[in-house]
């Protein structure tokens, strides 16, 4: 989202009574010795204190940032960022002249780009403003009419796979009119405020609901579900902010706009946020159709990444298709079966902890021959079949007897625990490989490496890439979505008769404002139930 930087001069007196007190070098250090000394506690909790996941997740993630962003502000590489704790920034001009090369190169195919977008972003609302209004009469209602039949063919087969999970099957035909109606925006809307509206009922009826908002942080666990997103997702959440407020910036540009500065929201090592920053003077002078190109083109680029990563994806899987079966034979050299590392007394999801179906049944030190009749010589062959199994999933293991010594084989029928509400699957068990003697070239070990994470990074990108463009178009502020919706929507506040342009505007603001906060506090009950 372009961020602005007004020069009132009543703005400059506040500046200058209330201006950042830089923290003296001995304050700098005390700061980053307490994040280390956070850092050291949680590892502490999380390793050898069952039962405070939470308290360490969070002791982790204070001691993180307080090490690393009192660290680049020890060095001037950064500045504040709100609370410097939480956040910091590095901003720079040695981009601008960039975003301005790539203006004269690409602004009209990102106006095109951003066009499409607000059609996705706004639905209905969008094909209006720009086309069917125009027409009147019974061509705009054929006009709309077509348009709805289309966007509601491609919400059924683009974001249909997202009403499987059994939580928001429910939202499937609200979503579907929403994103008729506004697009992307419309759905967001629908679908936040109805999963909170799901979580209220739900605590009428006691069912535990998982959160629907949540930090998804790379490698930290998503609170109430356990799920690890992989550090890589670093990479493909780079490339998604700068992609997203390069392209504000190139159409800023295009259309005569003065860029500030560009930068990065750091928080610790990793970036949050991207930002171009322009001067509020001329961008609230840019007619409003210009307005909708620049605000729609970050989260429409956004979107414009999704059949790229799948192009990519799909290219690098056929480039890499020659390598595989040598990389799987020096696997197949290096490990020769899987075994049970560990097996959980409780499988856990969203706050409510269950009997893991696997204790009692398999014990650690088993070595998994076969699962449901296939057989296992990887960890990948055992997830695939484990994944597959739409009810109990059988295991051929050998187990060695402690008196004995000696090893017999056993079959072991599991009932994995269906957590219904999120459809996930658990039994409760650790597996890792059993290695061998042999150990792998290089070459083996650097593919393995490179086609895993790159694999990974391009599924990730199409997956937050999905995220970040849809989202951006709800039509609230602070998101992208917030400003346009207050222009395109500006007509049918007609009745309400305001004086002014800006009266409807700030009427329209109000009232999707008002749907956001409810819809987050609403949000945030399953929060509370997973402690009380």
């Amino acid at each position: 989202m372009p961020v602005s930087k007004k020069h009132s001069s009543e703005q400059k007196k506040k500046v200058h009574k209330l201006p950042f007190i830089r923290p003296t070098q001995k304050e700098l250090n005390t700061k980053i010795l307490a994040g280390i000394v956070c850092v050291i506690i949680a590892l502490y909790l999380l390793n050898f204190q069952k039962g405070f996941d939470f308290i360490g997740w969070v002791l982790l993630a204070f001691g993180f940032l307080q090490t690393f962003n009192f660290f680049w502000l020890k060095f001037d590489f950064a500045q504040p960022f709100g609370n410097p704790s939480l956040f910091i920034m590095i901003k720079t001009k040695k981009f601008i002249d960039l975003i301005h090369k790539l203006a004269l190169l690409f602004s009209k195919w990102l106006e095109l780009i951003s066009l499409l977008g607000s059609f996705l972003g706004f639905g209905l609302v969008a094909v209006d403003y720009w086309y069917a209004r125009k027409l009147g009469g019974l061509k705009r209602i054929a006009l709309l009419l077509v348009s709805g039949i289309i966007l509601a063919v491609l919400f059924y087969y683009s974001c249909g796979i997202l009403f499987a999970v059994p939580a928001l099957a429910p939202l499937f035909i609200p979503c579907l009119i929403g994103f008729v109606f506004l697009g992307f925006g419309g759905m967001s809307l629908v679908m936040l405020f109805g999963y909170g509206i799901i979580s209220l009922l739900g605590l009428f009826i006691d069912k535990q609901l998982c959160p629907a908002l949540a930090p998804v942080i790379p490698g930290v666990p998503v609170p109430g579900l356990g799920i690890v997103i992989p550090f890589v997702g670093w990479i493909s959440l780079f490339i998604i902010l700068i992609v997203h407020e390069w392209s504000h910036g190139v159409l800023m540009s295009h259309y005569k706009q003065k860029i500030n500065s560009v930068g990065l929201i750091l928080a610790g090592l990793f970036p949050i946020g991207a930002f171009v920053e322009q001067e509020d003077r001329t961008f609230n002078k840019l007619e409003d159709k210009k307005s909708i190109y620049v605000l729609s083109a970050g989260p429409a680029s956004n979107l414009l990444l999704i059949p790229i990563g799948i192009i990519l994806l799909l290219a690098f899987s056929f480039i890499s298709a020659p390598f595989v079966p040598g990389i799987v034979d020096e696997q197949n050299k290096a490990y020769f079966g899987v075994k049970v590392e560990k097996v959980d007394d409780k499988v856990s999801m969203c706050g409510v902890d269950v009997n893991a179906p696997a204790k009692g049944k398999l014990f650690a030190g088993d070595i998994i021959k076969q699962t449901n009749g296939a057989d296992v010589n990887s960890l990948t062959t055992l997830r695939s079949a484990t994944l597959l199994s739409t009810n109990d999933i059988n295991f051929l293991v050998s187990r060695k007897n402690v008196d004995t010594n000696i090893y017999s084989d056993v079959f072991v029928n599991i009932t994995p625990n269906l957590f219904a509400d999120m459809n996930i699957k658990k039994i409760g068990v650790e597996f890792g490989a059993i290695p061998t003697d042999y150990n792998m070239s290089l070459v083996a070990q650097a593919g393995v490496f490179l086609i895993g994470n790159t694999n990974m990074a391009l599924l990730l990108l199409i997956i937050i890439a999905f995220a970040a463009g849809s989202f951006n178009y709800f039509p609230s502020e602070p998101f992208d979505g917030g400003k346009i919706a207050k222009i395109m929507m500006t007509p049918y506040a007609g009745f309400m008769k305001f004086k002014t342009k800006e009266e409807s505007r700030k009427f329209i603001g109000r009232i999707f404002i008002w749907l956001l906060i409810i819809s987050v506090i609403l949000n945030l009950i399953p929060y509370a139930t997973l402690f009380f």
